[in-house]
């Protein structure tokens, strides 16, 4: 997909965001700045962004897909009691070359509690 206006709004606003937002959180922001995009326009271009790897996607417990626009090598937690998904950005060691396969790209996710939701049992 071709760069355009509304592709390079829906990137802006994950480049310009630490939340982890939903497709929906971000077509509420883009219509902030572009009162007529559309929701499919938004998820087309998140497709897009994804596919090219300019985004990052994930999926949370209860199977929502959240965005991130930080494409740096890092991980995430993501709270089983809250939600909040957090970015950690500690480098695992991984062997360039495992058997027969050659890693290219990871994605990890830890779940678990955050520090809050531990202070609240």
């Amino acid at each position: 997909m071709r760069n355009s206006r509304q592709r390079n709004l829906v990137e802006d606003i994950l480049k310009n965001c630490r939340d982890h937002p939903t497709a929906d959180v971000i077509y509420m922001r883009a219509r902030e700045v572009e009162p007529n995009i559309s929701l499919g326009t938004v998820y087309r271009n998140l497709a897009s962004l994804s596919k090219d790897n300019k985004i990052l996607t994930l999926e949370t417990i209860d199977k929502k897909i959240h965005y991130d626009g930080d494409i740096s090598p890092h991980q995430h937690f993501i709270c089983s009691g809250c939600g909040k998904i957090i970015d950690i950005f500690s480098e695992p060691k991984l062997p360039d070359e495992v058997g027969a396969f050659r890693i290219e790209t990871a994605k990890c996710v830890f779940y678990g509690l955050c520090e809050d939701c531990i202070q609240k049992n």
